[in-house]
This record gives C-alpha cells, structure tokens and sequence, in this order.
C-alpha cells in the first residue's frame, strides 16, 4: 500500500515538473517575443514591493514612534497613500496595452478594408469599380502607411485599363479620316478612368511633400480628361494621349511628358517649370499665361497654339515648330530658340531679351512691339524675312542695316492704318 502511494506521488511530481517546464518555455517564448514588456512588468512588481513593504516601514521608523498601535498607522497611512499612486500606474499602464490593441485592430480592419477595394476594382460593374476608387482614396487619407501602394494601384489600374494600344482602330480610324471638328471626334476618357485621375489630383501629398516617388502615367490614353489645378509633379506621363484634356492651372513642374500628345488641349496657366516636353505635339492648343520657366521643348510642335502672355522664359526650344502660334506679350528672355520655327508667328510685344536665335526662322512673323535687344546669334537675313518691325526694340547694330536696306519693315502695317 505504501509502496503504491509512493509510487503515485512519484508519478504526480513527474507530471508536475513537466507541466511546470511547459509553463516556464512558454513563459520564456513570450518574454524572448515582448522583451520589453516583460522588464517593464518586473520593474512595477519590484517597485511595487517596495513602494508597499520596504518602503512605509523605512519611513515611519524616521518619526521614532514608539508606540506599536500608532506605528502600524502610519505604516498603513503610507501603504494606502502608495497604493493609490500604483494604482494610478497600473492604470496608466492599462490604458497603454488597450491603445496596442484598438491601434492593432484598426490596422487590421484597414486591411480587411484595403483587401475588399482592390478586388472592387476588378469589378464588371462600373458602380463597384467606383466604390472601391473612393474606398482606397479614404483609406489613403487614413492611413500613410498605405498612401503610397494605394497611389501605385490608382495609377497600374489607369495603365492597364486605359493604355494607347487599347484604342481601337475603328476610333484611330475616324480621326484620322474626320473632316468636321476634330475635337469633336476625340473619344473622351471612361468615367472611372476620370474618377481615378481626380483621386489622384486631389491627393493629399505631392512630390517632395511627403512623397518620395514619382506617379507613373505612361503610354495611357487620356483623351479628354479633366485635371484642372490637379497636383501631378514629377509625373511620368511620357507618350501618353491628352488630346482635348483641361489642364487649366494644373500643377506638372518637372513632369514628363516626352512624345507626349496634347493636341487641341486646355494649359491657360498651367505649371509646367522645368518640365520635360521633347518632342510634344501640342498643335492648336490653348496655352495663354502658360508657365513653361526652364523646361524642356527640343523638337516639340506647338504650330497654331496661343501662348498669350506664356513664360518660356530660359527654356530650350531646340528645333521647335510654332509656325503660325500666336505668342503676344510672350516673355521668351534667355531661352535657346536654335533652329526654331516662327514662320508666320505673332510676337507682338514679345520679349526676347537675351534669348539665342541662332538659325531661327522669322519668316512672315510679326515683331510690331517686340523687344530684341540683347539677344544672340540674331542676324539681319533672319529679321529681314519678318512681316513687320514696327515699333520693335533692336540692338543699333541690327536696326541701322535694317532701316537702310528694309525700311519698310518699321512701317506700321497696312491693315492698321
């Protein structure tokens, strides 16, 4: 019988070291997980002992009390006194791991919510594919940890779904061919495709303002699309369609837009600084007030475009066409215009000042106003081909010649007597 107890007992010890080797391991994975958390727990429990034991007994034997009955007071006058102060601790510190846990679930439910918008928009249903546009621009303001990828989604979903070799032949083909109003003819960009492009205008950070990358645009067809005083600089938007697009003081310094086509396209004051437009065709476009400062023109065709008033000032117009456009009070002061084409232009009150105008061609352009001085590389065969110099500002090297061999060109011109 005792040998059957002993054995018994034995048997419970064994399973109670084992249990207790579980529950120091396990013990021991959470502290190796929450290290901090655990020091933090030791260091309350060691200052709780001594708040509540060491330390009341520690002060009250200062006083020299000697009395048994009115030391224990003052010991438990302190005790309680500090048992305030801990509680108050404990519940700072509950408080603390009740935010983790309401901040890990809404980080949670931001998932969950980020997971249902992206599967919306491979809806068939356009309504859907709406909702879930707007479901990811609400979350990007919630969440800037998802601001980025849900910028990047935004965009790959306007490159898949509105991309140049998605047009069909049968729209390329009718503008090609059409002989009414070819803005007419442009066929406008789908609503979500729109949606997605006010989404990303209204955007609550920018390039260099809380952004770091770049939002990619390229080879997409945005026909027709409505960005007006949108924020999109630094974008690549390189060899993308924007014929008949309102861009009206939209924002786009520094963006890319080589090859790009902004045919018939609305730019009145738009930002376009130190933007690259090489080989751009942007024929018959509005472009009054333009801020075109330090970019990029190189090959660009700008021929029938107004650029009333625009500032191209100090940008490269290498080889650019602007036959015909109507450029009035334009300020193209230090700009490279080297072999540019100004057949036909209108330069009334132009200011050229320090600009290159090497090999530039002023055929049939207009100068009534314009001021020339200072420029380079200008010669007398380039302006003696102008329709008129009436009232321009030229540098005496250049007028005297002029007025000997062309005086007609300082005449006022016969339609304005």
């Amino acid at each position: 019988m005792a040998k059957e107890k002993s054995m018994a007992l034995r048997e419970e010890l064994k399973q109670f070291s084992e249990n207790s080797k579980k529950e120091i391991k396990q013990l021991y994975e959470k502290i190796k997980k929450r290290p901090l958390t655990c020091l933090i727990c030791i260091i309350v429990i060691v200052t709780a002992v001594v708040l509540l034991i060491a330390l009341p007994y520690w002060r009250v034997t200062q006083f020299g009390i000697s009395d048994p009955k009115d030391l224990a007071d003052a010991e438990n006058s302190y005790r309680a006194t500090f048992a305030q102060i801990l509680g108050g601790i404990a519940v700072g510190i509950g408080i603390y791991f009740a935010w983790g846990n309401l901040t890990t679930a809404r980080e949670g439910q931001i998932t969950e919510r980020f997971t249902r918008a992206v599967e919306q928009l491979g809806s068939e249903k356009l309504e859907i594919r709406l909702g879930g546009i707007y479901a990811l621009e609400r979350i990007a303001n919630e969440s800037d940890k998802d601001y980025w990828p849900i910028m990047e989604i935004l965009t790959a979903y306007v490159r898949m779904n509105s991309k140049i070799d998605n047009i069909s032949m049968t729209i390329q083909e009718k503008e090609r061919i059409t002989k009414g109003d070819p803005v007419k003819e442009i066929q406008r960009i789908s609503f979500d495709i729109q949606t997605v492009l006010t989404v990303l205008g209204r955007r609550k950070y920018t390039h260099n303002h809380g952004e770091s990358g770049n939002l990619d645009l390229t080879n997409t067809c945005l026909d027709k699309a409505e960005l007006e005083s949108a924020h999109l600089e630094e974008a690549y938007i390189n060899l993308a369609h924007l014929k008949g697009a309102t861009l009206d003081g939209a924002h786009f310094e520094g963006a890319h837009f080589v090859d790009v086509n902004l045919d018939f396209s609305w730019l009145e004051g738009t930002h376009l600084e130190r933007a690259d437009l090489r080989g751009a065709s942007i024929k018959r476009a509005h472009l009054t007030g333009v801020y075109l400062i330090d970019a990029h023109l190189e090959t660009a065709n700008l021929e029938h475009s107004i650029l009333e008033k625009a500032h191209l000032n100090r940008a490269d117009l290498i080889f650019t066409c602007l036959e015909d456009a109507y450029l009035p009070k334009v300020d193209i002061r230090e700009a490279n215009l080297l072999e540019a084409n100004f057949r036909e232009a209108w330069l009334e009150e132009a200011d050229l000042r320090g600009a290159n105008l090497e090999g530039a061609d002023f055929e049939g352009a207009d100068f009534e106003g314009a001021n020339l001085e200072g420029t380079y590389n200008l010669t007398i065969e380039q302006l003696s081909k102008a329709r008129t110099l009436y009232n321009a500002k030229l540098d005496p090297q250049l007028e005297t010649p002029l007025r000997e061999k062309y005086p007609a060109l300082f005449e006022k011109p016969q339609d304005e007597t």
